[in-house]
């Protein structure tokens, strides 16, 4: 890695990269989504475009492919985002809390704004040549900023699976989780539900399951510490009740 560069590994966003303008001015719409769902499809993806393949690669030489790495060196997750970078894309918490997924497309973000450049060693380290935008299917013809496959969509028999059993594993749900689908926040939701309140059950700790979190909070007379946000006394009082 160069030394003395700010912001270490990847600096916040520059300016649009030529490939970025150019699917804006040839009507190809892309879109990412916290499931690592993609987009629209309006346009071949040009010759040379960027791989899951390609990502695979980069994540074994940044983190062995680990998405939960924190070595305390100020680089997090699978792809090695310093927190500057990582909310400049517009994500919050750090790296290697977000979801599999959320990450892939964070990379695919910041690569379709600035190449492989964030990455200098590992790309060139892996051989890393392709410059068009990051795509994924068959045909190349997918624009896709979410790099990963689409995971089958979270159920409660598939998050009480993941999670092994009901009980607290000491992740607090809270704001930093909005975008994430998550197997605990599942769990909890479903459990509100079944207590009686409106909301939906998707996974996705947003305003709404705050809200709950919160009047619950009130009505109980539970809570840990923060309003709106489900830890260990709140979550036994709720799910394991």
């Amino acid at each position: 890695m160069p030394s003395g560069r700010r912001g270490g590994r990847h600096r916040a966003p520059q300016a649009p990269s030529a490939a970025s303008r150019i699917l804006r001015t040839t009507g190809a719409v892309t879109a990412i989504v916290g499931s690592g769902l993609a987009v629209s499809t309006v346009a071949a993806a040009p010759a040379g475009a960027a791989t899951a393949d390609d990502f695979s690669k980069l994540r074994q030489c940044e983190s062995g492919g680990n998405y939960s790495i924190n070595t305390g060196n100020g680089f997090y997750g699978a792809y090695q985002f310093d927190p500057q970078t990582w909310h400049g894309l517009g994500y919050s918490g750090l790296p290697h809390q977000a979801a599999p997924a959320t990450q892939d497309a964070a990379a695919a973000k910041l690569y379709n704004s600035r190449g492989w450049s964030p990455w200098p060693s590992c790309s060139r380290k892996m051989g890393l040549v392709n410059n068009g935008p990051a795509s994924v299917g068959s045909g190349g013809d997918v624009i896709e900023q979410a790099i990963t496959p689409a995971e089958p969509p979270m159920t409660l028999d598939r998050a009480r699976q993941e999670m092994g059993d009901n009980s607290y594993k000491g992740t607090v749900l809270s704001a930093q989780y909005g975008d994430d689908v998550r197997p605990d926040a599942f769990v909890w939701q479903a459990a509100m539900r079944n207590k009686g309140f409106v909301l939906t059950v998707d996974g996705k700790f947003g305003p709404q399951s705050q809200g709950i979190a919160a009047l619950y909070g009130y009505l109980t007379r539970v809570d840990d510490g923060q309003p709106g946000a489900v830890g260990q006394s709140l979550w036994n009082a709720s799910v394991r009740s």
